[in-house]
């Protein structure tokens, strides 16, 4: 896709305000298809482990996600993380999360706690609208870090590739909780290139995909700081 120039960047944000403005949701029509993602990847592991997810990644546009990364806690792996990719509702690949860390049953999920990822974009949307960032593509990552944390979406917004920021969304009901700025002039250049890596060792891509893949796998993020 190429840049946008100031008149289309213009008429994508005054189209984007009326949208919200008229109907309260923009483009985010697409309900369920992280529901959809779960019932797809949860074939790939065992019953017992099926409704204990640690952590959801998703790449796609501001109003659809195509692409799910999806960890399961696996206690028959050393890092107890089985990670599957769900794209066009098929298991794509599915690989032992080996990211440097040992994932704790703990902070694990059931994804029937999940709303559907659509509300969640739509919240996004709106947001960006009234603040006037203008996106492209969005990465979205859903993890229970601690217990004694909110459980949020953390919609990430970027344009042609660039960091724009994140709209931290709460998960239960959807409103927004917070904006995370972009880290000064970071950039997270090649999500989608890092993303077809996914069937080789994790820790050579952290740099290819930027800071959000690495926090997904490893809970850690140092790549783009």
């Amino acid at each position: 896709m190429q840049p946008f120039n100031f008149i289309s960047q213009r008429a994508w944000k005054l189209s984007l305000a009326c949208a919200v403005l008229m109907g309260g949701t923009a483009w985010a029509q697409s309900s369920g298809s992280v529901d959809q993602a779960f019932q797809v990847a949860r074939k790939a592991v065992n019953p017992e482990i099926q409704t204990q997810v640690v952590s959801v990644y998703g790449l796609g546009t501001p109003d659809a996600i195509q692409k799910w990364y999806i960890i399961f806690y696996d206690p028959s792996i050393p890092s107890h993380g089985r990670a599957v990719l769900v794209q066009n509702n098929q298991i794509t690949k599915t690989y032992p999360a080996n990211g440097g860390t040992t994932y704790s049953s703990k902070l694990t999920f059931d994804p029937s706690r999940i709303t559907s990822e659509g509300p969640a974009l739509s919240a996004a949307q709106g947001y960006a609208a009234k603040h006037h960032i203008a996106y492209n593509s969005v990465t979205a990552l859903l993890k229970q870090s601690n217990t004694n944390k909110p459980f949020r979406w953390k919609v990430g917004l970027l344009l042609d590739g660039k960091n724009e920021g994140y709209v931290m969304i709460n998960a239960l009901d959807d409103s927004v909780a917070d904006y995370v700025p972009p880290a000064s002039a970071k950039t997270n250049t090649s999500v989608e290139d890092g993303a077809k890596g996914f069937g080789d060792d994790v820790k050579k891509t952290f740099l290819g995909i930027g800071g959000d893949l690495q926090e997904f796998f490893t809970g850690e993020r140092t790549v783009d700081k």
